[in-house]
Formats: C-alpha cells, sequence, structure tokens
C-alpha cells in the first residue's frame, strides 16, 4: 500500500540562544535542541535519558539492529543513532513536512541513504503498517 504524505502540521520555527539552536513547533515551547558547535552531543537532559537503554547492551552490540524513532523532534536521537552509534538501520517516523524540512537545513539531519530513513507519516498508522 502506498503512502501519501500528510498534510503538514503546525510549521516548524527556529530560534537560537548562547550557542543552542532551539526548534519549535507554534509556541515557545522547546520541542528539540542542538547545540551549535558540538552537533553530535545529546543538548537536553530528557533527550540523554531516552538513551538510557544504552546501559544494559553490550557494547559491542550498540550499533546493532534497528532504531526508530516515532516522531522526529530537531533529529537528535536519530542523528546519534546513526551517526554516533553508527546502527545498522536508524528509521525516523514523522507527521510534519515542515519539522523534516527545518531538521534538514538546521540540524544537519542527513540525507537518507542505506542505514537512515525518514518517513513522511503519521506514527500511529505506519506502527499499524510498517511495511
Amino acid at each position: 500500500m502506498a503512502r501519501t504524505p500528510p498534510p503538514d502540521r503546525e510549521p516548524a520555527t527556529i530560534s537560537e540562544h548562547e550557542g543552542v539552536r532551539y526548534l519549535h513547533l507554534g509556541t515557545p515551547w522547546v520541542q528539540g535542541a542542538m547545540r551549535i558547535a558540538r552537533p553530535q552531543a545529546v543538548e537536553l537532559e530528557y533527550v540523554q535519558r531516552m538513551l538510557a537503554w544504552m546501559l544494559w547492551r553490550p557494547a559491542a552490540d550498540l550499533a546493532r539492529g534497528h532504531a526508530v524513532q516515532l516522531g522526529l523532534g530537531a533529529a537528535t536521537l536519530t542523528r546519534f543513532c546513526h551517526q554516533r552509534l553508527r546502527m545498522e538501520r536508524t528509521t525516523a517516523v514523522e507527521i510534519n513536512l515542515s519539522v523534516i524540512a527545518a531538521c534538514r537545513q538546521w540540524f544537519r539531519l542527513p540525507a537518507d541513504n542505506a542505514r537512515l530513513t525518514v518517513i513522511a507519516a503519521d506514527a500511529a498508522q505506519w506502527i499499524a503498517d510498517p511495511q
């Protein structure tokens, strides 16, 4: 079944303060962040906590497997799994086309390749039929 990208939602907006770039979606609330001088670092504490699973996985196995992120945010987890951990596969599913564009332009999200795929879709529908 072919998927049609969903319509765009709140447009992504960008702000910067003291060397950190932030992603917003129609409000001042931060959806994600990247320290401009250290784009591979995980800037926000709650995102660092999302990586706690690495503590229980053998170091030799960190790059093995398929990381899936539902919602792209500022692409921090996606970049980390793809570039830092060099995971075999990394997939991000994001419904908002402007978030994908902002991550490519402002948050150093690389283009799709053999190990990285960004899918424009509703995550709930994608989970029901990930193909």
